[in-house]
């Protein structure tokens, strides 16, 4: 049995409490935005850089190690404290920005941009973690909720601010636009937070944290090459079987681990388990609709990239009415069990009506859609951490929060490359029709002004098959959805009202 030992927290004022969650929603804000910015202003790096290389990974870099950090980073600040790990953090994705700014090729922004993930993986999970201890009770709700919907603001605004940054300064300052902000996350932090700092003897789990980077990594080998040389070729099939036996060894090494990364008792508490699940499944349905129905608008209906963009507004509104106004509520009246049935019922019915999105889709139900996805996502998102923090005691919450944060972002990661392998594999298997015959669907720019030239049966032939695909991708994730709404009916019989002030504890700010 490990002993632990808390240090007096100083005690912190009103002002001081919104300073640090303002100063927490900031470090979020950059940390899901360097997710997000950096896609559409690929092209220019790579012209700027004079190479092509595998440039995927300059964007799975980061969602790599973001996520599989996660973990790591929970259960970091229940043994050494969330004021200095969550320091470490922000210090490692400043640093990481910096040398992402300064990479002179491909290879070395890849490798910058994982080591700006490995910090930014923290800052969301540790976030959350800081609010649960700053606000205990039903009242942290209505922080947390503000939270994810910075997270999904970071989504809708990154491509745009990155379009922008790229089209009027050097792309060099997509990375550092983040140092000064960032700079002033660490003075505010370091200055102003001040909280109980927990001592706990033990070692990391670093054996747990390779197996699991391992084994999501072959997995997104495994998507990313399959699309490139087919699933029979040793390059695909290979990394897929190293995921397929470093899992079963992931899990038999948590069961026996003595400080593991995700617990095996985690996820026997009333709860924890279900609510780590509808994570997953919803972070695949968003990361899905965030990519894909901008594309559909571009290829299908000919839209373009700004306008097309400008649709997922209504995601985003939809997401930040529910998750205040439900944190809200729940910080009033300490009910929750509604809604999560609610909200992943309206993610099943949003889901479903994105397979019918199509050339003819008029722009209002395509809005109408979006928001109804986006209200359910909201009513969901923030219950689900409140689940979990009310399962465990005080000392497990970052590890609880950070479950979470990662299954959500294993849900986007797994989400998104099956649903870019089906898009592929429905268009490769039109490309054998006659009237498409000759043409590359895979180098084929998706751009409307490209193909516009196409001659008119190609083109026609084209988006009817790039439709099709895209209503296979939502196709999968409709079930995805139905199996959260299963799931969240669990949570609605667990602990229905949250206390306003746990046992002993006195919230900081109300």
């Amino acid at each position: 049995m490990h002993t632990q030992r808390e240090q007096p927290a100083t005690a912190m004022t009103h002002r001081q409490v919104r300073a640090v969650i303002t100063a927490l929603l900031v470090g979020v804000l950059l940390a899901a935005l360097d997710n997000t910015i950096v896609a559409v202003a690929m092209p220019r790096i790579v012209g700027a850089l004079g190479e092509v290389g595998d440039t995927s990974w300059v964007v799975t870099a980061y969602l790599l190690t973001a996520t599989v950090s996660t973990p790591l980073y929970g259960r970091l600040s229940d043994t050494r404290g969330r004021r200095p790990t969550f320091l470490a953090a922000t210090t490692i994705f400043l640093v990481g920005s910096a040398l992402c700014g300064l990479a002179h090729n491909i290879a070395e922004l890849a490798a910058a941009r994982a080591l700006a993930g490995l910090g930014g993986g923290g800052l969301m999970t540790l976030a959350l973690a800081v609010v649960a201890d700053l606000v205990p009770g039903r009242a942290r709700a209505k922080w947390q909720g503000l939270f994810g919907a910075v997270y999904a603001l970071a989504a809708l605004i990154g491509p745009p601010v990155g379009g922008l940054i790229v089209d009027h300064t050097s792309w060099r300052w997509l990375f550092y636009v983040n140092i000064l902000p960032g700079l002033a996350v660490l003075t505010v932090i370091g200055r102003q937070l001040h909280l109980p700092q927990v001592v706990t003897p033990g070692r990391l789990d670093l054996t747990g944290a390779a197996l699991l980077s391992g084994s999501v990594l072959g997995f997104l080998l495994w998507m990313v090459r399959g699309q490139q040389a087919g699933f029979h070729a040793v390059q695909s099939w290979l990394p897929g079987l190293a995921c397929l036996c470093l899992l079963p060894a992931l899990v038999v090494q948590q069961r026996s681990a003595a400080e593991p990364l995700l617990p095996a008792r985690l996820f026997r508490a009333p709860g924890f388990g279900a609510a780590v699940t509808i994570a997953f499944l919803l972070g695949a349905t968003l990361f899905a609709a965030i990519l894909f129905v901008p594309l559909t608008l571009q290829v299908t209906q000919a839209r373009s990239a700004t306008r097309s963009g400008l649709v997922l507004l209504a995601m985003t509104t939809g997401l930040l009415l529910s998750s205040v106004g439900v944190g809200r509520a729940i910080a009033r009246s300490g009910r929750y069990r509604t809604f999560p049935p609610v909200g992943t019922g309206l993610v099943t019915v949003a889901s479903f009506a994105l397979t019918r999105l199509g050339p003819t889709s008029a722009t209002w139900r395509t809005v109408l859609v979006l928001a109804t996805l986006g209200l359910g996502i909201g009513m969901v998102s923030q219950v689900l951490v409140l689940v979990a923090q009310q399962a465990v005691g005080r000392d497990q919450i970052g590890v609880a929060t950070a479950a979470v944060s990662f299954f959500r972002s294993l849900g986007g990661t797994v989400g998104t490359a099956v649903c870019a392998t089906a898009l592929a594999a429905v268009l490769r298997d039109r490309s054998g029709t006659p009237v498409l015959s000759g043409v590359d669907v895979d180098r084929l720019s998706l751009l409307p002004a490209k193909l516009a030239a196409l001659p008119p049966d190609r083109h026609a032939a084209f988006v009817a098959a790039f439709a099709d695909a895209t209503h296979e991708v939502f196709w999968i994730v409709t079930p995805l959805a139905a199996l959260a709404l299963l799931t969240s009916l669990s949570i609605a019989r667990i602990a229905p009202v949250l206390e306003a002030h746990p046992a002993g504890v006195q919230p900081a700010d109300q």
